[in-house]
């Protein structure tokens, strides 16, 4: 083999693991991100500006890594709204596994060259031919072996992260701290392994050999470790999430009971209204047989005032959420809000009212809460229910400030249309999981809608029994 084959070669081995590297970071990015137009745009520039200054301009790798980092973070910057935690967790995770895998890869290919180097016979006449072949083969084996363990340490990260979720800066720094020390280890074990000394030049894995399988291990354990961060933290976001919902729902329990108590001790007032009723006439009657009309007109005011503090502005044909949308309407009006309702339930043994109650609580709630931060002209809030054969459609559609916020306080980018709630809960995000379990259990579906500075939520749930 000439030397001019052998550049050959090199050039395109060094072509490959760029290729590699995209893919994998594409892959990383996508157990962690959901893929996108704008990431492929983002893959072709790293691909092309890679390629320029690795072949043609020969700038070392710590350059052309800066560079692709730069870039996606610039991509996110705008993509996410300065929402940049991810981005870096990921860009950290994928230049340590590039140089655990390398650092494992460097190790079996040492071996495998001092091993072809040891037999050849520097006499021989193709003893040039052989050395050239020989790093070939190194080459070869050193990028297969990188591949094999790059590959594997991917798809070990894809089958421990169910879902992609969101970090806090925080969170973002107590994961990424092995992967820098992963980073750093491989660093200084390149610059460690060539030594320019006085008289020569001094061969890490020469004069110590061990270092050929202590350093893998090392890379190996590093590796583990980071594993088993991400998987602890997942674990640990799913328990506080867990912890959160059952709190939530305690909380909606004893609300939920309260205001059965209330729709309770309110009938039972009526009950007894009209148990008196047949006094109070009586009593009227008494009065204007007297000609104390005086006396009359008194009596009837007070009568009125105790039948105006039992009337409801909206009748519904159910107990419960008569009370329940009363009182949002009393929180309504009193945050200067327009509240529209078209809502005749009545009673229903198909569908619990406890379990509407709980839709109508959060969604409510979050609209007011939506409400409150407009311009008061700006505030209403529009509740229907819609009954189309057995299905029932209550739809709440409020006016909002056009920003949907993580939990962690980032803005989503506006979509004109959700119909399934995001991996990353949102601000109301347990509120409304609670209101989708519901609408599950009722063999429905909850949907989405956000368009300029509206956002609509429809529930349906079927009217049937469900065990």
């Amino acid at each position: 083999m000439s030397q001019v084959t052998y550049e050959i070669i090199r050039k395109l081995f060094e072509i490959y693991p760029i290729i590699l590297q995209i893919v994998l970071f594409l892959v990383l990015w996508n157990v962690f991100f959901r893929w996108e137009k704008g990431i492929w745009i983002v893959a072709g520039i790293l691909a092309v500006m890679n390629i320029c200054m690795g072949l043609w301009l020969e700038k070392p790798g710590v350059i052309r890594y800066t560079m692709s980092a730069v870039i996606v973070l610039g991509y996110c910057f705008c993509k996410y709204q300065k929402h940049l935690e991810n981005a870096v967790f990921i860009l950290l995770l994928f230049y340590n596994f590039h140089a655990l895998s390398y650092l494992i890869a460097d190790s079996i290919y040492q071996c495998t060259v001092e091993s072809i180097f040891r037999g050849l016979d520097v006499l021989s006449e193709e003893y040039i031919f052989r050395v050239y072949l020989g790093m070939a083969i190194g080459m070869g084996i050193l990028l297969l072996s990188y591949t094999l363990v790059f590959l594997i340490m991917t798809g070990v990260v894809i089958k421990i992260v169910k879902k992609p979720f969101m970090l806090r800066w925080q969170e973002t720094i107590f994961l990424s701290v092995l992967n820098i020390v992963g980073s750093m280890i491989v660093g200084i074990s390149v610059d460690l392994s060539v030594v320019q000394i006085e008289g020569g030049v001094f061969l890490l894995y020469d004069d110590k050999q061990e270092m050929l399988w202590k350093l893998p291990i090392i890379a190996v354990l590093i590796y583990v470790g980071e594993i088993s961060a991400i998987y602890i933290y997942q674990n640990y976001r799913k328990l506080q999430k867990e912890r959160q919902k059952h709190f939530v729902e305690e909380q909606q329990v004893k609300a939920m009971k309260q205001r059965l108590e209330e729709a309770e001790n309110f009938y039972g007032s009526i009950r007894r209204v009209r148990h008196e009723m047949k006094n109070h006439m009586t009593n009227i009657k008494g009065l204007v047989a007297s000609e104390k009309y005086d006396a009359v007109e008194n009596y009837i005011e007070k009568l009125d005032e105790t039948i105006q503090t039992m009337d409801y502005k909206f009748n519904t044909g159910n107990a419960v959420t008569d009370v329940i949308i009363n009182d949002k309407y009393q929180k309504a009006e009193n945050a200067g809000i327009s509240f529209q309702v078209k809502f005749n339930l009545g009673e229903t043994d198909t569908i619990s009212a406890f379990d509407i109650g709980i839709i109508l609580n959060n969604l409510l709630d979050n609209a007011i809460e939506a409400c409150e931060k407009l311009e008061q002209e700006q505030r209403y809030i529009n509740l229907t229910l819609k009954k189309k054969n057995h299905f029932l459609l209550i739809e709440v559609e409020n006016s909002f400030d056009g920003k949907v916020i993580w939990e962690d306080g980032g803005i989503v980018p506006m979509t004109t249309k959700q119909s399934d709630l995001p991996d990353i809960l949102m601000e109301h995000g347990i509120g409304l999981k609670n209101v989708k379990n519901v609408a599950d259990h009722y063999l429905g579906d909850m949907d989405i809608k956000i368009k300029n500075d509206v956002f609509k939520v429809t529930v349906m749930l079927q009217q049937k029994k469900i065990k």
